[in-house]
């Protein structure tokens, strides 16, 4: 599949927004700008919503994977760097919801549950309003490979397969459940095996990996709009930090983590953009530049919108969770 050159530098500079957007969201945790009890960083997981916003129209319905992937959803069309911070920051944003939660359902977000996997519901049940109005929408609904586990996952992929909706589901496999890891709760090596015994398609795919993941994503997503079905990926990617802030990680094999910098999605991309001359080096400065830029004033941005009041957020607390 050939990919547009404006497209793979569209996601080569979403790349990069995402690394110092998740940079500026742990420098002001660490200041104390925010109300967050913690804080859940994504480094060497961005390559994931990155590939997917490429691939969906403003109004497709997405949720991407647990806590610390919602600030990502600056990549998909009618969302903003500040909305990423002003989520995670607790401010009083109406499309974000005054917390991480992200409900802007003109541009494909209905919310969250507090609760891993309860939402899968929640976006099986936009896919059937997409099929009964024919609007041509497609979902895509991400969760961990720990969130996986949970029923109303599975119950969600058996009511869309039943019903042929137009949803693509996908594990977010970075190889750890909190500080467990993912070999020792799953008896399967290929977790996309899964989608056998739900009647559907299923890849397992190289998450980090900024083309393959588009080219994944687009096959599923465009087979489910033109009536295909559900589909599932599970995008094979590692978790370099810690589980949040405060985690020892002693759960991780020593050097395990160095092993997977090798393979971060960032420079990775970078290479496979020069190699095919689409990026230069001038480019790279200049788009390092512009992110960072937009990162600092984002987070200058954020801090000025109000804190979510306590009213609001007990109102957040109920309907959420």
């Amino acid at each position: 599949m050939a990919i547009p050159k404006e497209k793979s530098l569209e996601m080569y500079r979403n790349l990069v927004r995402a690394r110092y957007l998740g940079e500026k969201i742990f420098e002001i945790f660490s200041a104390g700008g925010s109300n967050m009890v913690g804080l859940h960083r994504a480094v060497g997981e961005e390559a994931i919503p990155v590939a997917v916003c490429a691939v969906l129209r403003k109004d497709d319905y997405y949720k991407p994977s647990g806590v610390r992937m919602h600030p990502y959803l600056f990549c998909k069309e009618g969302f903003t760097m500040r909305d990423g911070l002003a989520g995670e920051m607790c401010r009083a944003l109406p499309k974000v919801g005054g917390h991480d939660t992200y409900i802007s359902p003109e541009l494909g977000v209905i919310g969250k549950s507090g609760i891993l996997g309860e939402d899968g519901p929640m976006y099986v049940g936009a896919a059937l309003s997409a099929k009964l109005r024919k609007s041509g929408q497609v979902v895509v609904y991400t969760c961990g490979d720990g969130t996986a586990n949970r029923a109303p996952v599975h119950e969600s992929m058996v009511v869309a397969a039943a019903l042929t909706l137009p949803i693509v589901f996908m594990i977010q496999d970075n190889q750890y459940g909190m500080g467990t890891a993912r070999s020792k709760v799953y008896k399967i090596k290929d977790l996309s095996d899964r989608a056998k015994g739900y009647g559907f398609p299923g890849i397992s795919v190289d998450g980090n990996d900024v083309v393959a993941l588009y080219e994944t994503v687009k096959e599923y997503v465009d087979r489910a709009r033109s009536g295909g079905g559900p589909g599932l990926i599970v995008a094979e990617t590692y978790r370099l930090g810690a589980h949040s802030v405060g985690d020892a990680q002693i759960y991780r094999p020593k050097g395990e983590a160095e092993e997977w910098w090798k393979k971060d999605p960032l420079p990775r991309y970078r290479k496979t953009l020069m190699g095919k001359g689409i990026l230069t080096d001038a480019m790279v400065t200049r788009i390092d530049a512009d992110a960072k830029a937009e990162a600092d004033e984002a987070g200058k941005a954020a801090l000025q919108v109000p804190l979510i009041s306590y009213e609001d957020h007990i109102k957040w607390a109920y309907d959420v969770l």
